[in-house]
C-alpha cells in the first residue's frame, strides 16, 4: 500500500515538473522546480522506508507458514529472514510438521532459529534454506553456531546436519565450492559425537544465504533419529554454543 501511495504522490506532483516554455513563463522558476522535485524524491523515499519498517516480527509457527512469507520475510532482532524453502527428499518430513521458533541469544541479541521435528532414518538430503539480511541499525554477521537437539542413535545409525553459508545471490540447494563462506557440521554416530559447531566468516557481512542439509541413516539392526537443530548468527566474536530465548508470541 505504501508503494501505491508513493506512486500517487509522484503523479499528484507531476505538474510541478512541467518544464515547457508556457509553464516556465506562467508558474514556477527553474530553481523552485528543482526544490519541489527534491521534495517529491524525499516523499517517495519516506514511503518506501515505511514499507521496510512494516516487515513483521518472526513468531513461532510451522515451516510451511514461513514458506508463505516469501521475499518479505520477517525479523528477529535487527535481522530479516526471508525466502524460506524446503526440499523434501525421499523419506523426509513435510514442511507442515516442522516447527520454527525464532529468538535471540542471551546477553548479546544474536538472532537464531530453532527447527524442531522428529527426523528418523531413512531420510537423506532433505534441505532447509533461507536468506538473512541485517537491517540498517544492526551489526554485520561475523559467524554462526549450529547445534543438534536430542539425537538418539543405536548400532551403526547416524544423524547429521551440515550447514553451508554463502553469498546472498546463491539460489541452489547447496553452495558452490567457490561461494562457500562457512561450513558447520554436527553428527552423531558410533565413531563421532559432535552436537555443536561454531565458525567465523573471513569477513563480516550483512547479507547471506543459509542452507541446512539433513541426513538420517541406519544400517541393519540399528536406528537413528534427532528432534531438531538450532542455528544462531553472531554479530561479533562467536560465543560458546548455548540455547536461545524463544521470541514472544
Amino acid at each position: 500500500m505504501a508503494k501505491l501511495r508513493a506512486l500517487s504522490l509522484v503523479r499528484g506532483l507531476t505538474p510541478w515538473l512541467d518544464l515547457s516554455a508556457q509553464s516556465a513563463a506562467s508558474k514556477l522558476s527553474a530553481s523552485r522546480i528543482a526544490k519541489r522535485a527534491a521534495a517529491v524524491a524525499l516523499l517517495v523515499l519516506a514511503a518506501f522506508s515505511l514499507t521496510s519498517a512494516q516487515v513483521p516480527d518472526c513468531v513461532p509457527g510451522k515451516f510451511s507458514d514461513y514458506e508463505k512469507l516469501g521475499a518479505e520475510g520477517c525479523t528477529v532482532g535487527q535481522s530479516r529472514f526471508s525466502n524460506f524453502r524446503y526440499h523434501q527428499a525421499s523419506g523426509g518430513l513435510p514442511s507442515s510438521v516442522i516447527s520454527v521458533t525464532p529468538g535471540t541469544s542471551p546477553g548479546n541479541d544474536d538472532p537464531g532459529l530453532l527447527f524442531e521435528a522428529t527426523w528418523v532414518a531413512p531420510s537423506q538430503q532433505s534441505s532447509i534454506s533461507y536468506a538473512v539480511e541485517v537491517q540498517p541499525k544492526g551489526k554485520p554477521i561475523s559467524g554462526a553456531t549450529l547445534e543438534m537437539q536430542f539425537a538418539d542413535i543405536t548400532g551403526a545409525g547416524e544423524a547429521k546436519v551440515v550447514t553451508e553459508i554463502c553469498p546472498r545471490a546463491a539460489t541452489a540447494d547447496n553452495c558452490a565450492a567457490a561461494e562457500l563462506k562457512l561450513k558447520l557440521e554436527v553428527v552423531l554416530n558410533p565413531a563421532a559425537r559432535k552436537v555443536s559447531d561454531t565458525g567465523q566468516l573471513n569477513a563480516s557481512t550483512r547479507q547471506l544465504s543459509v542452507i541446512h542439509l539433513l541426513s538420517v541413516a541406519a544400517g541393519k539392526g540399528s536406528a537413528a533419529s534427532f528432534n531438531g537443530f538450532m542455528a544462531v548468527f553472531h554479530c561479533k566474536a562467536a560465543p560458546a554454543a548455548g540455547n536461545i530465548h524463544p521470541a514472544s508470541q
